[in-house]
């Protein structure tokens, strides 16, 4: 199980009280990765949701022979951060692979039909997850926006 002051302090669970936090710890499974493994991919479907503890993720784009590197990295997730929110929006498909860029990731995973059935049972903290979500989402795409528009200045500069 989880503790709860790492959960008190996840992005998306900003505004939930101790006890439904540990309601929302029955949900929570530990995961790691090592250096450059892919946690979750894109294009599958979206099954679960993930909870950074230690390290560091990147969400990445995948190129059409199945090639990574940090050149396809669009964000970055830091400890206290979440990702896979394909997993709370349908049509349910990871948008992004993430991969584990530091020597080692420590994460959480949430799966989404431990999510749906926990948050009918108790509404509210099923309306702060998923608003805290829908910003989560704002600013990825705001950030998204930001480095392709970089990107593109920088094809511009060297005429690519």
């Amino acid at each position: 199980m989880e503790d709860l002051e790492f959960l008190s302090k996840v992005d998306v669970l900003q505004g939930l009280g101790v006890s439904e936090i540990v309601k929302l710890r029955g949900c929570c499974q530990a995961g790691q990765g090592q250096q450059d493994e892919r946690l979750c991919v894109e294009g599958r479907e979206a099954q679960e949701f993930f909870l950074l503890k230690e390290g560091m993720v990147e969400l990445r784009y995948e190129l059409p022979r199945g090639e990574s590197s940090s050149d396809q990295a669009l964000s970055a997730v830091e400890p206290g951060g979440s990702w896979g929110w394909s997993a709370m929006v349908p049509p349910h498909h990871y948008t992004l692979s993430g991969y584990c860029a530091s020597p080692v990731c420590r994460f959480v995973r949430l799966r989404r039909d431990d999510l749906w059935d926990l948050f009918d049972q108790n509404h509210h903290i099923g309306y702060i997850f998923m608003r805290n979500l829908a910003g989560i989402i704002g600013q990825r795409f705001h950030a998204v926006q930001d480095e392709l528009a970089r990107r593109q200045g920088f094809d511009q500069v060297h005429k690519w």
